[in-house]
């Protein structure tokens, strides 16, 4: 869902910056030889808006180096990333300079040079005349430049630095406040959006080892259920004990489990769209495994879902027992038709306000004490996520819950 007010960083410094009008201060000098502030607003602007768009940082870093050395008319850009051991930073990208040394070249973070001072300073760093610079020597990927100035500043914050952007020119310079406010702006964006993609990246890396972990687990699982599959038909058929009934269904019940893991493991890549679900058939079938005798059923649906049966049925499963559990051996529970889907609804006491997201967590449950595990309702959430369905939890007309699902792939009855 989309608000007016962007919420991203990147997209709240566009939004801030369109919303204001732009003027320039007559009580600063700007030279006649590069752009005004103005101009150098509409940079910021479009590095911000090509971190919107997800540009690999590469990309990125390449066209923010060319836009920097270009706003303010000077022959050198350079992005500096600190490496793991923290005394070196390389020449990740940059413009203008010799063939052959962008991803090769490095400089020392000490005090030697003028990325190593802006690290130790902690704010950026203005050099009007390099060779008479006495804050610290000229390395050697400025000095062999000829350059004479520039800005350098620091790509993060000063406990957690990324690396350094600097931009750096052969002529002397003298810099406004706007200057070093552009070069500490556009570092800010190249920070949010690094964060943002190494996040996303940590994230993607989780999600491997998850789907691993569910993998091997289901693997483990799965050999002794089997064997156990195999030895249950072995057990006598004693209608009244009844135990080979039971402990059948305990293993199917497992397998089930396992299944339902697996898709709270991994997500879409593990459903399947291709079955024909008649959900009125479905849905009295799973209610006559609900134990729950006085309890009462309506079926008011002719819907026919494209889905995984296996999983609707696990989905009905979990929304009846919820209801059960919640609303009483005597609750009814109605399923109907909505719009573009289905709800499921029950006459028992609801679930407040104030629950109703917290319902859907994997662990979440207050019925810990009768068995509950918290993964019913993830699994119904989780499943109707992975199928693109949109799941709702309100209050029934007759103050109980309801939860719908709307968006969901229908097929037409056939006769």
């Amino acid at each position: 869902m989309y608000s007016s007010t962007p919420q991203n960083p990147i997209a709240t410094f566009l939004h801030d910056l369109f919303s204001r009008e732009s003027h320039i201060d007559p009580a600063i000098h700007v030279r006649e030889t590069g752009p005004n502030p103005t101009q150098q607003q509409h940079v910021l602007a479009e590095i911000a808006q090509l971190a919107l768009e997800n540009f690999p940082l590469d990309d990125l870093f390449d066209k923010t180096v060319e836009r920097v050395a270009d706003a303010l008319d000077h022959d050198y850009c350079k992005i500096l990333e600190l490496r793991p051991a923290n005394d070196e930073l390389l020449l990740r990208n940059g413009v203008g300079w010799h063939d052959g040394i962008v991803g090769t070249a490095t400089v020392e973070t000490e005090q030697n040079s003028q990325a190593g001072y802006t690290l130790l300073s902690e704010e950026p760093v203005v050099v009007t005349d390099l060779p008479t610079e006495d804050r610290f020597t000229g390395p050697e990927l400025l000095t062999s430049h000829d350059v004479k100035s520039g800005i350098s500043t620091i790509i993060g914050t000063p406990d957690d630095p990324w690396g350094i952007l600097g931009v750096h020119t052969t002529t002397p310079e003298t810099y406004t406040d706007d200057d070093v406010a552009f070069v500490q702006s556009v570092a800010n964006i190249l920070f949010t959006e690094i964060r943002r993609q190494q996040r996303e990246a940590e994230l993607e890396a989780q999600n491997e080892r998850l789907d691993a972990f569910a993998s091997m687990l289901a693997h483990e699982l799965r050999n002794p259920l089997t064997v156990g599959q195999i030895y249950s038909q072995q057990l006598s058929d004693d209608p009244e004990t009844g135990a080979a009934t039971h402990v059948r269904e305990a293993f199917d019940r497992i397998e089930d489990i396992i299944d339902v893991l697996l898709i709270l493991a991994r997500g879409h890549d593990e459903v399947c769209e291709n079955d024909t679900v008649v959900l009125a058939d479905v849905a009295r079938d799973v209610w006559s495994r609900v134990n729950a005798p006085e309890a009462t059923l309506v079926v008011d649906t002719d819907r026919v879902l494209q889905a995984e049966d296996t999983y609707v049925r696990h989905l009905l499963e979990n929304l009846f027992k919820n209801a059960v559990e919640h609303g009483g051996g005597d609750v009814t529970v109605t399923i109907g038709n909505l719009s573009t889907g289905f709800y499921v609804a029950d006459d028992g006491t609801g679930i407040p306000a104030d629950n109703r997201d917290d319902v859907f967590d994997i662990g979440f449950t207050t019925a810990a004490k009768e068995g509950g595990t918290g993964l019913g309702l993830a699994f119904v959430r989780e499943l109707a996520n992975v199928y693109s369905w949109t799941c709702t939890l309100t209050e029934s007309v007759t103050g109980g819950a309801r939860f719908e699902f709307e968006n969901v792939g229908l097929l037409e009855q056939e006769d």
